[in-house]
């Protein structure tokens, strides 16, 4: 549900969105084709999110990778940051905050604690 409200939200705001279904999906699309954002949830079947985020870093030139999570914490976010990842977002109200992020610093959304391809 999360993934389709997120990827119908952000193609009404004009984004080009691909959407997939798990971790492993993820990285096959990345391998082949250039994104803007990478935008994954940490827990998914298949590969997690922390593997999209190392994938995206190796095959992704600058790769923006925006993780989502609902068991995350200031700990997780921190890792994220450590990892790689361009900003990190806990639910609930991710849409507007992803919203929010897209349209900031490209430093990163890091300091508001708030794939496009969601993934």
């Amino acid at each position: 549900l999360i993934r389709w409200s997120l990827t119908q939200a952000l193609s009404q705001e004009g984004y080009e969105v691909t959407s997939v279904e798990d971790g492993r999906k993820a990285i096959e699309a990345a391998k082949v084709q250039h994104f803007d954002f990478i935008i994954t949830d940490l827990i998914m079947p298949e590969l997690d999110g922390w593997e999209v985020l190392k994938m995206a870093t190796q095959t992704q030139p600058q790769p923006r990778v925006i993780i989502i999570t609902a068991r995350g914490n200031e700990e997780t976010g921190r890792i994220a940051k450590e990892k790689g990842a361009w900003a990190y977002v806990e639910k609930p109200y991710i849409i507007e905050k992803i919203k929010a992020i897209l349209g900031e610093d490209p430093n990163g959304g890091f300091g508001s604690n708030l794939n496009l391809p969601p993934f």
